[in-house]
């Protein structure tokens, strides 16, 4: 068998920065052996930049569903026919618009796509038949206790008036109209606060229709706002139960706030966190599922966003067991903060570790998603040089200081939602 081998750098192939004639970043990841094009617009138009809630999931969710020129079902059909795919996305601090092609089809989609973005129009009848759908999901989910503890824990961190952490209702929906989404879609779908990933087999003359098609000044928002600061306000108490009739599993939510993904601590912690419950081989796994037999699945994760970062833990495990579970992922939390972690399972995360950094950059569309994720922190190339050299470099003993910063008993929230008991 070759010897296993150990990168202690990364060749990673850099995305080339360019602008379009009206100021658009354009970032491109040339490189590919099919002949594919990912491009991707990604504009400030999350839920940290609406003023009302559902607001920037409806408008994104909507941008396909017709323009002044076509139907939804026209643009479905013209997309389909050159076998190409559109793919919208809302998150909290920006949303997407993704169009997948083939190298040979792409100037004939991206008109498609221009026209998608700059002439959404929103038509009543399909914003009727979407919020009818929501609204009838929202009461089905509401029954399941693992999207109700989804749906409430964020805001035991962030507090319900911040938009990490607000809890949406089903009241929300029926506040929404045609005028907000066309509002929310003409003041932050604009050239002005958009940037451009392209990926795959690049061609000059792709790069021409592109500038052609979104390089011009007639779709600049005049009243874009930068995203302000907000408050955050965590709740006082720690713990807390959300009963559910005849629940016969409890979902259990558990965490803290962090902080930035620029932080110093950011990358020993997520080597910690993948020990922790990261993996299918971690220790709540070990634990909770394969000793215990408690639950079927526990993870845990940490999650980075612009204005903050938290990390939780969750499952659902048998209302009877439920306080049984909670004592021994307490318990393997203070395993971290007070015994050093054998060097044959730290070797072993290490070598996991190295090789999802491997597969996580495979293909252009994952190079220029690798891109993403640090330009959408601020941070640049040398963020993934630095992971590396950590994880080559960390030891137990430092690993052990981080749990005792970070997972002390008394500065986690938890949530139950079901019964503790059966």
């Amino acid at each position: 068998m070759p010897a296993l081998g150990k990168p202690s750098k990364i060749d990673i192939l850099h995305a080339a920065e360019s602008k379009l004639p009206n100021g658009i970043p354009l970032y491109s990841v040339n490189t590919g052996t099919q002949d594919v094009v990912k491009i991707e617009l990604i504009f400030p138009a999350g839920t940290l930049q609406q003023n009302l809630p559902l607001v920037a999931d409806t408008t994104n969710a909507l941008l396909e569903e017709g323009t002044a020129k076509h139907s939804s079902e026209e643009i479905a059909s013209m997309l389909d026919y050159y076998g190409s795919f559109l793919e919208t996305s809302s998150h909290h601090d920006y949303a997407s618009v993704a169009l997948y092609s083939l190298g040979k089809h792409v100037n004939k989609v991206l008109p498609i796509l221009e026209e998608i973005v700059k002439e959404a129009s929103f038509p009543k009848e399909e914003i009727d038949v979407y919020l009818t759908n929501k609204k009838q999901r929202y009461l089905v989910e509401e029954k399941k206790v693992r999207v109700v503890a989804a749906r409430n824990f964020p805001a035991l961190l962030f507090g319900n008036n911040h938009p990490y952490g607000h809890v949406v209702t089903l009241d929300e929906y029926e506040a929404i109209n045609r005028d907000q989404l066309l509002n929310f879609h003409r003041s932050h779908y604009a050239s002005n606060g958009c940037a451009i990933i392209v990926a795959g087999k690049i061609k000059d003359q792709f790069l021409n229709t592109l500038s052609d098609s979104f390089g011009g000044s007639n779709w600049k928002a005049d009243d874009l706002k930068k995203t302000g600061e907000f408050a955050i306000s965590p709740n006082a108490e720690k713990k807390h139960y959300m009963p559910k009739d005849k629940a016969l599993q409890s979902a259990i939510r558990m965490g803290r706030m962090l902080f930035h993904k620029n932080h110093p601590d950011a990358i020993p912690f997520q080597i910690l966190n993948v020990i922790l419950g990261g993996y299918f081989g971690s220790r709540l796994m070990s634990n909770i599922r394969e000793d215990k037999g408690y639950t079927y699945g526990i993870s845990s994760g940490v999650v980075f966003l612009q204005q903050a970062g938290y990390f939780q833990i969750a499952s659902e495990v048998g209302s009877d067991v439920c306080d049984k579970a909670l004592v021994e992922i307490y318990k393997e939390m203070d395993r971290l903060c007070n015994e050093p972690i054998p060097q044959d399972e730290l070797q072993l995360v290490k070598n996991y570790l190295r090789g999802n950094v491997l597969r996580s950059m495979d293909g252009p569309f994952a190079l220029a998603e690798r891109f993403k994720q640090v330009w959408l922190h601020g941070l640049d190339y040398s963020y993934y040089e630095k992971y590396i050299s950590t994880l080559a470099e960390i030891t137990s003993k430092q690993l052990q200081d981080i749990a005792g910063k970070y997972l002390q008993k008394d500065s986690i929230y938890e949530m139950v939602v079901g019964s503790k008991k059966a």
